[in-house]
């Protein structure tokens, strides 16, 4: 795959398609020549608005295909497209401390004449600026590469076959960078496209039929629901559309339930591990997989574990060329000078190369005696006590073990059910990974758009502030309270519980 020859690539094909599907259901179409077409023209108007090589265009705007065409120009005419999130507040001064040449806000476009751009000199491997949150909620801007997009993508066509037969998928944001990797992808090998919005996406499954789909945990947990509860009697394939050949998942945990219901149901749900700043570091394959790991390292010679287990990555072409928007010393953290790439992930290897993610480094909890855990391991532990639909583990104000437990149902009887399976396996763990408290929340955090990120990833913080005065509290709530969830307006009562097998870690 080749960047510079993306767009004669896809310039006579009159079969494939990129489709889109907007709020109200309406849809849209056209075919790869007639995209290319559209982009002919959008070039034209860059070349007219004075934007030239090396210039940075900026997008604000929700997915679409005017979004395709756009990101296409940008690449044709030799600029730089620097992607927005849609809920980027634009003023009058945007586009001037952004360095823009050109802001497309919606659907409308504003020329704003050639401005020297914060990051500097743009550098020739420069292909776009994105931003990232993470799990932390606080943006960074990451410098994407040419060499290391190429990259990402050529590895990913072999590991999982992509071809003109392929129908993929996309309804996360198009400012996310995973998804224009996808389409880029699509469009090298005259795959079909289908852009469509979440609140729409199990009809657009259905209807449009896609053979692959990238998604992250909750996208998962929300179809195993809905066949579960309105069409248990439809083969999981055919609820999904019918010609899926694989699933893949990532960005956050997904629970072991749910992968081995779609395993079950004879879907492959795959999991991966990778981040912007990187690239892809692992995945499952068809032909390579391991349930519960995320997969074999792409570039194992590429990945090193420090003692502690946390992953460095440095490989000839990276994702990206490093931060910009970002303190030099914040920046420090995760790109070395030696071009090593600092993950913030512990994993560990199984005895036939397959990785299993333990936790990020700054979400590990330290107790009260200095021993650190890491929530995920925990929660691990607990995801299969009979009751639990959802489980978060967090630091209690004593610097404990807490739980954000979310039953199958939101009843006594449940919750004393789900009380007694937590004394069940507190009884068989040690001190240090013994639950102290549980908090019970009649609506799930990770469905709850305040408590994720963009990327539908969980903000552990968000979580613990949330409910940081009901974790661990001195003076619990009754315990047979009824947890309104983070959803009721106020404070939401909560049923918080003191295991007696808990240790005083």
């Amino acid at each position: 795959m080749n960047l510079a020859d993306l767009t004669a690539r896809y310039r006579d094909r009159r079969t494939a398609r990129i489709v889109e599907i907007d709020a109200a259901g309406q849809r849209r179409e056209m075919t790869h020549a007639e995209l290319a077409g559209a982009v002919d023209e959008r070039v034209g108007r860059l070349r007219a608005a004075g934007v030239g090589p090396g210039d940075v265009v900026g997008i604000r705007a929700g997915n679409s295909i005017d979004w395709v065409v756009w990101d296409l120009a940008v690449l044709a005419r030799g600029a730089v497209l620097q992607a927005f999130g849609d809920e980027t507040t634009v003023d009058a001064g945007f586009a001037d401390r952004h360095g823009l040449a050109l802001l497309v806000d919606g659907d409308r476009a504003y020329p704003t004449g050639r401005r020297p751009h914060p990051v500097g000199e743009i550098p020739p491997d420069l292909h776009s600026l994105v931003y990232s949150s993470g799990t932390s909620g606080t943006l960074k801007g990451l410098r994407i590469s040419r060499a290391g997009t190429e990259y990402v993508i050529n590895r990913f066509v072999d590991a999982f076959g992509i071809t003109a037969a392929d129908r993929h998928l996309i309804f996360l944001p198009l400012a996310n960078y995973q998804q224009r990797l996808s389409v880029y992808c699509c469009l090298w090998v005259g795959a079909d496209l289908v852009l469509a919005p979440y609140q729409r996406v199990f009809a657009a499954i259905r209807q449009e039929r896609p053979t692959f789909v990238i998604a992250p945990p909750v996208f998962y947990d929300a179809a195993r629901q809905l066949h579960a509860r309105g069409a248990a009697g439809t083969p999981l394939p055919e609820f999904l559309g019918g010609r899926m050949r694989f699933m893949i998942t990532g960005m956050a945990p997904i629970s072991r339930a749910t992968l081995d219901a779609f395993w079950a149901g004879g879907v492959p749900l795959l999991e991966a591990y990778g981040m912007t700043e990187s690239g892809m570091i692992a995945w499952n394959t068809a032909d390579a997989h391991r349930v519960g790991t995320v997969g074999r390292l792409i570039d194992p010679d590429a990945v090193e574990f420090l003692p502690d287990g946390e992953l460095l990555i440095r490989r000839p072409a990276p994702l990206s060329l490093g931060y910009f928007d970002v303190p030099a010393e914040v920046a420090g953290e995760t790109f070395r000078p030696d071009g090593t790439i600092v993950t913030g992930d512990y994993g560990r290897l199984d005895a036939d190369g397959f990785l299993t993610l333990v936790g990020r480094k700054k979400d590990v909890i330290t107790l009260g005696n200095g021993r650190k855990v890491h929530p995920a391991e925990i929660e691990a532990h607990f995801t299969g006590v009979p009751g639990v639909a959802d489980l978060i583990v967090v630091s209690t104000r004593s610097h404990r073990l807490g739980a954000i437990v979310t039953p199958s149902a939101d009843t006594p009887e449940q919750r004393r059910a789900v009380r007694d399976g937590v004394e069940r396996v507190n009884a068989g763990l040690a001190s240090h990974e013994r639950l102290a408290a549980v908090v019970f929340s009649a609506t799930p955090l990770r469905g709850d758009p305040r408590f994720l990120t963009a990327n539908l990833k969980l903000s552990r913080t968000a979580a613990a502030d949330w409910f940081a005065d009901h974790v661990g509290a001195d003076d619990p709530a009754d315990p047979g309270a009824s947890a309104q969830g983070p959803g009721a307006a106020g404070p939401a009562r909560v049923a918080v519980d003191a295991p007696a097998q808990a240790g005083s870690a």
